[in-house]
């Protein structure tokens, strides 16, 4: 019992994911401008905060398409 949706909804949550988890382990010289300096170490910058993003939609994709699968597998 395939559903497109499911699929489709759970493919884009895995590749959002792994996006996000990409950005998150650059460089600090591939990682753009810096959006805040905690201490001379630690900073967080542009694309860390674009990767926590996609890894956050992602994880409410992947969400959704389990809500989704639930409705069409135990329809009330």
């Amino acid at each position: 019992m395939l559903h497109w949706r499911v699929i489709l909804l759970a493919a884009l949550a895995v590749l959002l994911m792994i996006a996000g988890l990409f950005m998150l382990i650059l460089p600090d010289p591939y990682e753009g401008p810096v959006i805040y300096r905690m201490d001379e170490e630690h900073t967080i910058r542009a694309l860390d905060a674009l990767g926590l993003f996609l890894v956050l939609l992602g994880c409410a994709l992947s969400w959704s398409a389990g809500i989704l699968w639930q409705r069409q597998m135990y329809p009330s």
